[in-house]
Formats: structure tokens, sequence, C-alpha cells
């Protein structure tokens, strides 16, 4: 693949991710609709104004539009360019779905266990994370097998919190509680949140994680907050 088709996918994925239509990204750029398609599909160059505008309106250094990964425009820490893929599972008890969502995390060159995040949330195809409902970035630590990001909306004000423990036995599974506010109601929620370093295919086993058991109603009427069991 030529460079000018890495840059148009890497436009497109991060265009998508915005919830920023062709338009809105034109009007943005000065540039007319057709020209920045003809950006994406890589059937044109980017001229180098474009090509920085591009990086500020994004808040990516310039090195994502030329086929790297993401290295976000910070003074300190700098982040290594070689991320971490997650994948995140939520479950909607409403529409009586799973919501998946990756994660891509890039370590700290100056701090340990601590890293730069990017969740995009709610994808169709994994294979396409710009795709997505909603994108946060933020900040991931992690402390023996307990994990914390720290996300806020690139597209609205709210900011989420996840709270994770790592499985004593299956050191690439995570189960924790997700904290921030309702799609629906606008208002705060906390549901839990499977993170695993591969795709789960089990369907079944998925969701009877993702939903709260008689067990933690329990620890609820007893304690008066939710957790989740290191198991």
């Amino acid at each position: 693949m030529n460079v000018d088709k890495i840059v148009g996918e890497n436009i497109r994925k991060y265009r998508t991710a915005y919830n920023m239509t062709l338009k809105e990204l034109s009007l943005k750029l000065h540039k007319s609709i057709s020209t920045v398609s003809k950006y994406e599909k890589g059937d044109i160059s980017l001229d180098l104004p474009t090509f920085m505008e591009l990086s500020r309106i994004f808040k990516v250094s310039p090195s994502l539009l030329l086929g790297g990964e993401p290295e976000f425009i910070t003074e300190e820490p700098l982040y290594d360019k070689a991320a971490d893929k997650l994948y995140m599972y939520t479950y909607d008890s409403q529409n009586k779905c799973i919501i998946q969502s990756i994660i891509e995390q890039y370590p700290s060159m100056s701090q340990s266990n601590t890293y730069r995040a990017q969740m995009f949330n709610d994808v169709k195809d994994t294979n396409n994370p710009g795709d997505c409902g909603s994108f946060y970035v933020g900040e991931y630590i992690q402390e023996g097998f307990i994990g914390t990001y720290f996300l806020h909306s690139q597209t609205t004000t709210e900011h989420v919190l996840i709270s994770c423990i790592r499985n004593l036995v299956n050191s690439n599974h995570q189960l924790g509680l997700m904290s921030g506010l309702s799609n629906y109601t606008m208002l705060p929620i906390t549901m839990k949140v499977v993170i695993s370093n591969t795709e789960i295919t089990n369907r079944d086993a998925l969701i009877n994680q993702l939903l709260f058991s008689k067990d933690d109603y329990k620890v609820l009427k007893k304690t008066n907050y939710l957790t989740v069991q290191n198991s």
C-alpha cells in the first residue's frame, strides 16, 4: 500500500472516530468535499499546510498521518509508538446486545506502568475502530493486578473512569466497572466491563460475566457499593 492510501485510511479512521462528516472536515480544512474524499481514498497527496492542519484538528502528532502509531501532541511525558490493542465489552440490557470497543494504549517512555490510552467505543467492526459510537482519550495506570483508565470524550464533555482487576488464572482477561454518563438518560451510571487481549467469541459466557449476579446484589445490599470479584 502506498503512502497516500495509508494517510487516507488514517484520516478516515480519525474523522469517523470524532463523528465528523466529510462536509464538516472540508469546512475545517477550507477544502471541497470532493477533495477531502480524494484524500481519504488516497487518490491525491496532501500539501504540507493541510497535513499539519489535520494533525491539529485530530489532536495527534503528524507521524499518525504518515502511517505511524498515534503519538499525541504533548510536551511530557513521551510515549512509545507501539500500542497494545485490547478488546472491551459491556452489555446493553435495554437492547439486549453486547457492545464491543477497542482500547489502544501506548507505554510511557519515562514512567513505568503508565500509558496513553484511547478508546473507540461501540465499534461494529473491530478491524475498523474509527467507525465507532464515541471516541475517548486519556491515561491508563497499572498497579499490580489493578488497572485504572481515566478517559474523556472527544465529542462531548463526558469523562469515563474504568477500574479493572486482572484475572489471577487468566492474566489476559480483566473484569471491572466503568462509570460515566448514560447515552440514554445523560445521568451517571456504572456498568460491568470485560477487557481482553483477544476477541471473545463465546457470547453466552460473556453475557454471564457482564450481568450483575445475585451475589453482586447481596454485596450491594450489605455494603451499599458495587464491586467485582477477582475470579
